[in-house]
């Protein structure tokens, strides 16, 4: 029997225990964390930060857009997106996937990250820094053809494309007074303005 598996030494001098999906599962289960309250993010439990007025805007932006674009029925809010059943520590909850087909598709199932998500998008103020880069590689990573962090501070869009093993290849910024179309709908094009509060 192996022990708890642990991360690597901090230059703090600090060990941390490395925890898995499954722990992190149990620890909702148990009542110990309320569901939603934290994401398992390379095998750490990061609390979520509390939503301020700007993040909530800019969600209700982004939901509106893509309802438009999409349907209503097929985006899922900061909801379990499928990656903890093939990665053993990690399990974010971005705050907008749009997923193929209908939500009603996945009630006995989470959609497999590489084949039902067309498009990942977190509203970012605080959480820039980790969005564009630990988030991103890790989206990356397992597939996910396009990710976008609305970034409020600097009222761009950054659009994560080409998913590669260490992130994406092509990533660019969007100012607001420019327009996008996504990936799974190339004929529909988004003004950055009008995902931003």
């Amino acid at each position: 029997m192996t022990g708890p598996a642990v991360l690597p030494m901090r230059e703090d001098g600090l060990v941390r225990k490395k925890w898995s999906v499954a722990e992190g599962r149990f620890l909702t289960d148990s009542g110990m964390l309320a569901p939603g309250q934290f994401e398992l993010i390379e095998g750490e439990i990061v609390f979520k930060m509390s939503r301020d007025q700007l993040h909530i805007i800019t969600i209700t932006c982004i939901a509106a857009i893509l309802s438009t674009l999409f349907g209503s029925q097929s985006r899922v809010y900061q909801a379990n997106i499928g990656i903890g059943e093939v990665d053993e520590f990690n399990d974010p909850e971005p705050d907008v996937a749009v997923v193929r087909g209908v939500i009603r598709d996945y009630k006995e199932r989470r959609p497999e990250p590489a084949r039902d998500i067309l498009l990942l998008v977190e509203a970012a103020n605080t959480s820039v820094a980790s969005d564009m880069t630990v988030k991103a590689a890790l989206y990356g990573r397992h597939g996910l053809p396009e990710y976008w962090v609305v970034a409020i501070p600097t009222r761009e869009l950054i659009v994560h494309r080409q998913p590669s093993a260490g992130g994406y290849a092509d990533v660019q910024a969007y100012a607001e007074d420019a327009s996008v179309a996504p990936l799974a709908r190339p004929a529909s094009l988004v003004c950055v303005a009008d995902l931003l509060p």
